[in-house]
This record gives C-alpha cells, structure tokens and sequence, in this order.
C-alpha cells in the first residue's frame, strides 16, 4: 500500500517538476482551439451561443469538427468533465475557477521554465496543473488522486483494470514502464498500471522540453 501511495505521489510531483524546471524555455505545442480561445480575462459567456464550447456540451468526445460525414471524426482532443464543467487542456484557469468556485488548496512553485509561477489548484478527486503566460494561468495537467469520485470520459478511475481501459480507450497506446500513454492530436491521457490495476491517472499536453 505504501508503495502503491509512494508511486501516485511521486509520479505527480515529477509532472509538476517536469514543467516548473525544465531546462530553458520549452517548445509547448499548444491545441489550436484552446488557449487563445479564452483571452485574457474573459471566459465562454452560458448566456451567448457564439461564446459556447463547441460540441456537446454532454460529451466531451464529441468535441471536434465535424466535416457532416457520415461517420464523425475522432475527437481530435482528450478533456475532462468535472461534474458540469468540461475542462480542456490549455484552457485558462479561469474558466474553470467561476463555475466550480474556490478550490480546497493551491500550491505554488517559481516556474523555471517560464516567467511567472507554476500552480496547481486542488479539487476533490483531481489536481490542476497550470503554467504561467502573462497574467493568465493555463491548464496543461490533470492529475486524479481519488479513486471515490473522479473518472475519465471513459468511465476510468483509480482501481479500475487494466482490461477496462482497453475497453474504453482500445490498444493504440504507447508504453513505458508501467505507464500506458494515449494520444489525440496534442493531448494526452496517461495510466500507471501495478498488477494489472490503474494506480495513477492524468491528462496532459504533450510538453516538448
């Protein structure tokens, strides 16, 4: 158990240490439709549809650009809905901090690979990860570190079996070390697996340092 509870926490840390202090300036490959989508102090407006998600907002697979074929593109990117509140990689925090309120903690680092600070912020279940870019925070991370009220879109939580995210995810992965990475243009979803069981879970763009 304290092996299982020693991995989780050092997998997590090394994602926030791998962004905080990477050396120089990282080449950050960001979604096209996420950051700049939220400028500087402002965010989706519920009230005006042109301001709106694009997709269903119910589901965060469908979640791309849909070219009216008969059979809908893959989406071309991973999210992940907490509770109501669909949270996409590279969003800015602030999006996520007026519908979801304040989180139960935040920590903070002087980020050395940028010129602010790196935070995560704490909701139940889930760590956010963010990185500075002038006077925004954005998301590049989402760590789960409950396994009693988080899942995945795919309905993945920490326990679940390995067969179960072959089940929801398929075997188009890369793996490392017990680590099962999955990828959808430039996000990613990772699994720590032990024995066979998820031990860690998060999402992710694809940092290049």
């Amino acid at each position: 158990m304290y092996k299982r509870i020693f991995i989780i926490l050092l997998i997590m840390l090394s994602v926030f240490l791998f962004t905080a202090c990477g050396n120089g300036q990282p080449d950050m490959q960001l979604p096209v439709n996420t950051p700049d989508r939220f400028p500087s102090g402002s965010v989706p407006n519920d009230d005006d549809p042109a301001s709106a998600v694009p997709g269903d907002a119910d589901d965060p697979d469908t979640i791309n650009d849909n070219t009216g074929d008969d059979e809908p593109l893959p989406p071309p990117l991973f999210s992940f809905k907490m509770g109501d509140i669909l949270i996409e990689m590279g969003q800015d925090i602030n999006y996520v901090l007026e519908r979801a309120g304040e989180p139960t903690g935040i920590f903070e680092a002087p980020s050395c690979a940028f010129d602010g600070i790196d935070r995560i912020f704490a909701y139940p279940g889930i760590q956010i990860y963010t990185y500075p870019d002038g006077d925004n925070d954005f998301i590049h991370t989402i760590a789960f570190f409950d396994d009693s009220i988080r899942t995945t879109e795919g309905g993945i939580r920490l326990g679940s079996s390995l067969q179960v995210v072959f089940d929801a995810y398929g075997e188009d992965f890369e793996f490392d070390a017990g680590m099962y990475t999955f990828r959808r243009g430039l996000t990613k979803l990772e699994f720590l697996v032990e024995d066979d069981i998820v031990m860690s879970i998060s999402y992710g763009l694809q940092l290049n340092i």
